[in-house]
């Protein structure tokens, strides 16, 4: 066991090394650079953007670029905002809480309705209860999620007005109206992900329901709920922890309709402001957020693998 996390350990830092590298090369790939947006495009001279260049070391070799900001990347040093004039540390800060709770809310409420209706969906497999959750919530995973966002809001406004909130609160601030302004986007999110949570369950249960051991526990007499909720299901696990965990990063980078629907200040909203403005250490900074979310809940997932199933612990 302890080779198998090692293993996993040294792996996610080598794609941790090489999600940096390509991070950085995309940021200096975009057209124009730092010193455009802070010296600005009209009335410069060529000496003025020498010179800001200078000051920010832009003008050495790219690998010496990237050592340094490496470098600052392990310190938390992820520069300093031209348009806000903060650091990006700092707004990073505020907006990924945001984002985490938004998401962890969305797959665990998603889960809690998702799992149990694709495990009745596949015992009743192609029988009128099936067939009843599966056209109920793939109409919902049908529909776009800005639609989805603006209904919720048209809706909300006259059914639910206490928890119509376009302003986002701080749970610091106010703990209650903190749920309320969290509420009709976890709504708006929550659809699609119950969808494809419920099928993914589903297909899993339907393998595993169909293996010898699950014929012969039945012919020994067996409980069904026993072998549906018990047998059949840790079995079915891994494949539907795997698509979890990859939900939770995919909504990390896809929430930015929802937060700026709702005007969230999460990641979303953040990065797209990021790019309007050309604020490049932000962008760069973003990205490099999403992209180690990414990395680090596979590695998660791969070292969850072994509890779940323990033919892989021999391996």
């Amino acid at each position: 066991m302890l080779k198998i996390v090692l293993t996993r350990l040294a792996a996610m830092i080598a794609v941790l090394f090489a999600v940096t590298v390509l991070v950085f090369s995309l940021g200096s790939l975009i057209p124009g650079d730092l010193t455009s947006v802070i010296v600005g495009q009209e009335g410069a001279t060529k000496e003025q953007f020498e010179e800001v260049r200078r000051n920010l070391g832009l003008d050495q070799p790219l690998p010496v670029q990237y050592v340094r900001w490496l470098g600052n990347a392990l310190h938390g040093e992820l520069g300093t905002s031209p348009i806000t004039g903060r650091r990006v540390s700092t707004d990073l800060a505020q907006q990924i809480p945001v984002s985490i709770e938004l998401a962890m809310l969305c797959l665990v409420v998603s889960t809690l309705i998702g799992l149990p209706a694709g495990i009745v969906a596949a015992v009743h497999a192609n029988k009128r209860l099936d067939v009843g959750i599966r056209s109920l919530l793939l109409v919902a995973f049908s529909v776009p999620i800005f639609v989805i966002g603006i209904l919720i809001l048209l809706v909300g406004s006259r059914v639910a007005p206490d928890l119509f909130r376009m302003s986002f609160t701080p749970w610091s601030q106010d703990p209650v109206m903190h749920l309320r302004s969290m509420a009709m986007p976890l709504l708006t999110i929550t659809f699609p992900i119950t969808a494809m949570t419920m099928q993914m369950t589903r297909s899993a249960m339907l393998e595993v329901l169909s293996d010898p051991f699950i014929v012969t526990a039945r012919s020994l007499g067996v409980r069904l709920p026993r072998i549906h909720y018990l047998h059949a299901l840790r079995n079915a696990l891994p494949p539907i922890i795997t698509f979890i965990g990859f939900q939770f990063g995919v909504m990390l980078g896809g929430l930015i309709v929802v937060e700026q629907i709702f005007s969230l200040p999460g990641l979303g909203r953040g990065m797209l402001e990021a790019i309007a403005t050309r604020d490049y250490p932000m962008v760069t900074a973003t990205t490099l957020v999403f992209a180690i979310a990414f990395v680090v809940i596979n590695a998660v997932i791969d070292l969850l693998y072994p509890l779940l199933d323990p033919r892989q612990r021999a391996r």
